[in-house]
């Protein structure tokens, strides 16, 4: 997902692209200074129904968050160039989704389905109105679970490398540990 949103064309640059990794948790709002931006993560699996003895079909979520200051009422009537800091939230959210529809990102899934679209933040941070909506795409695609036994004998041995002499990466001696099944 990451990779289709940054290999989409658009009419302004400076957006940050990255994985959701709690940037929303800062209490010292580093995030802002990251905005316009795009933010991937996934959501959760809304169903899971079993098409065999060993396979399911699962239904899962993932939100893309789009984040930017709110812009002023005439911000959008301007004219003239349109820098990264001037593109708006709706936009974002827009051109995230004609990004992601309809793609299957060379997975064994369903096409994408754009969802529901979600308030996440409307308000100041570090002295900036800022909004931030999520929205839900959601795919389906079929896992195996193996058999019971046919993870039994993946474990039988433990190999240990010991390097006893500090900054030196030369192995000084070993042990293969031999498990019990």
């Amino acid at each position: 997902m990451l990779a289709r949103l940054r290999a989409v064309s658009r009419p302004y640059t400076g957006l940050t692209i990255e994985s959701y990794g709690a940037q929303l948790d800062d209490e010292l709002f580093g995030w802002v200074r990251t905005v316009p931006a795009a933010w991937v993560t996934f959501d959760k699996v809304t169903e899971s129904t079993r098409i065999s003895r060993r396979c399911f079909r699962l239904t899962g979520t993932f939100e893309v968050l789009s984040a930017q200051r709110s812009l002023g009422e005439n911000d959008g009537r301007m004219g003239g160039p349109v820098l990264a800091r001037d593109v708006g939230v709706y936009q974002l959210i827009e051109d995230n989704k004609l990004a992601l529809a309809n793609q299957k990102l060379g997975l064994a899934i369903q096409p994408l389905t754009p969802g529901a679209i979600r308030s996440v933040m409307k308000g100041m941070a570090q002295r900036d109105a800022m909004a931030i909506y999520a929205q839900a795409f959601s795919t389906t695609w079929v896992e195996e679970i193996p058999d019971d036994n046919s993870g039994s004998d993946d474990l039988l041995r433990i190999g240990l490398n010991y390097l006893i002499k500090p900054g030196d990466e030369e192995v000084d001696t070993s042990d293969l540990l031999t498990l019990r099944p």
